[in-house]
């Protein structure tokens, strides 16, 4: 039974602490954030402003905070030898996140799993085996429409901004618009926090609508949504074809992977590990031969 700790406590932090005390073989023995006091709905669960202030100090911890944060999170928990799983997508900085904590994970003695969100993560290896399959073709990812936490964390940092959500609406051809949905702090100016947002690394390789609310409940959701198709051929026969989709609760299915990412992580030696690398029957607890 591994003592699992949630850094964060918001859409999926939440998700996290559920996933856990569902799983058979691990113990929900905190939260880590900053303020301490107790989280709705886990009343009975310790709050700490890190790890060694909880009661126990965990065999592993879900880091849910912003993927800007992410790394410097794993770098100090790997370094008291405590496996870290999180969900970065930046997927441009993954290879240098991953180098960075590879390092930490080796000195500390303990794993990181970086980028095992539902993307990167599941759909990264959903895209591996399609490769295997048709090792010759063209992989085509669409995303949406939905809320991507991501962009929507990113944009609700900016300065002048007091909440933010951001949707993506697919344009074809692996191609993605945003929509932000924002809303203004007093006295921000409107013209400066727009050019902050669209020159953001997140929405500048994007075409993106900046739209100013007053209240920003009516654009939140948890639901997202993917199609990844790969045509090509393998051994010469050409025009085959293998899709995958997926309609989810966003923090849900991001929470759940993360879990299983951390379940397999416990198998490996020290270092830092992408989903795609851990075979199926590393990610959950039950007998593969169930699932033949």
């Amino acid at each position: 039974m591994k003592n699992i700790a949630i850094m964060g406590a918001g859409n999926v932090g939440i998700y996290a602490a559920r996933a856990v005390l569902a799983a058979e073989d691990m113990r929900l023995c905190g939260f880590i954030r900053r303020r301490e006091d107790a989280v709705e709905g886990f009343i009975n669960v310790p709050v700490a402003a890190s790890a060694e202030g909880l009661p126990v100090l965990p065999d592993g911890v879900i880091i849910c905070v912003p993927s800007r944060r992410s790394a410097a999170a794993a770098k100090y928990l790997l370094g008291m030898g405590i496996n870290t799983v999180d969900a970065c997508d930046l997927h441009n900085e993954l290879p240098r996140i991953r180098r960075e904590l590879h390092e930490a994970a080796v000195h500390g003695g303990a794993v990181a799993i970086t980028g095992a969100g539902w993307d990167p993560g599941l759909d990264s290896a959903v895209r591996a085996l399609m490769t295997a399959a048709l090792p010759c073709g063209v992989t085509h990812t669409q995303f949406g429409p939905g809320v991507s936490m991501g962009h929507s964390a990113a944009a609700k940092a900016v300065a002048g901004v007091s909440d933010a959500v951001s949707v993506t609406i697919p344009a074809g051809g692996d191609r993605h618009a945003r929509r932000v949905y924002a809303v203004l702090k007093p006295c921000a100016d409107p013209a400066a926090v727009e050019h902050a947002i669209l020159h953001d690394g997140y929405f500048e390789h994007d075409e993106t609508q900046v739209v100013f609310v007053d209240d920003i409940a009516p654009h939140k959701s948890h639901a997202h949504g993917v199609e990844i198709v790969r045509e090509g051929f393998a051994f010469g026969e050409a025009e085959q074809r293998i899709a995958f989709e997926m309609s989810i609760n966003n923090p849900a299915a991001t929470a759940q992977i993360m879990l299983a990412a951390l379940r397999a992580g416990f198998r490996r030696r020290p270092g830092c590990y992408l989903l795609p690398e851990f075979s199926p029957a590393e990610l959950f607890s039950g007998k593969i031969e169930n699932l033949l």
